[in-house]
């Protein structure tokens, strides 16, 4: 039994992994093709074009990549249309960074101010997955400290990983030290640090 072709699409971007696997096994005769990726997006439009196509697929992790054994033909069924390509969006797995300047949304009421901070957090854990950092200065570091109305929304985004840093000198301001509830305190660089590598800084 001859050994399999090993196809590297490490690095490569979508679509390229799909456009390269169905070259290849256009120009194969029916020995079995591994193909090695380094996403789960590629994994899966990879796994669907051979299938579509009566290959059988085997995958399996190596590392930080994936293996795909393509047997060729292996499954006997028909061959149907190719499945769209799954590509992700330039907004999809960047870096966001949450700066948060003040325990209030917006000027002018600070009641209302107060209510839409609340739904502001509430609404950040449904971009959790992208957000690594939510840094607070100023009065915004209250929101962190015992009796803040949005403990519950930052303790939920925390268990999801992200990252909470509250600037160390307001908190000594407002005398918040020991009352920290959620996240941790800390210095201006550690806030420029994880701002400086993100993809993207939102403020409310």
């Amino acid at each position: 039994m001859s050994s399999p072709v090993i196809l590297d699409c490490v690095g490569l971007n979508c679509p390229q992994p799909v456009i390269r696997t169905k070259d290849r096994l256009a120009k194969m005769a029916g020995d079995d093709l591994v193909v090695v990726v380094d996403n789960e997006a590629a994994r899966d439009n990879v796994r669907r074009f051979a299938e579509s196509q009566g290959h059988g697929v085997q995958v399996s992790g190596l590392g930080d990549h994936f293996r795909l054994t393509i047997q060729q033909g292996v499954t006997g069924g028909e061959v149907g249309p190719e499945p769209a390509i799954d590509c992700p969006g330039p907004h999809q797995n960047k870096r966001i960074v949450v700066h948060i300047s003040s325990e209030f949304m917006g000027r002018g009421d600070d009641g209302l101010g107060a209510r839409l901070m609340v739904a502001y957090f509430d609404t950040l854990a449904q971009f959790g997955e992208n957000i690594t950092h939510i840094t607070l200065v100023n009065s915004a570091v209250k929101l962190v400290a015992a009796g803040s109305p949005v403990l519950i929304e930052a303790q939920e985004l925390v268990k999801l990983g992200v990252k909470i840093i509250a600037c160390g000198v307001c908190l000594k301001h407002f005398g918040l030290e020991e009352k920290v509830q959620v996240g941790i305190a800390s210095n201006m660089y550690a806030i420029l640090a994880a701002q400086k590598e993100a993809d993207l800084i939102l403020r409310p």
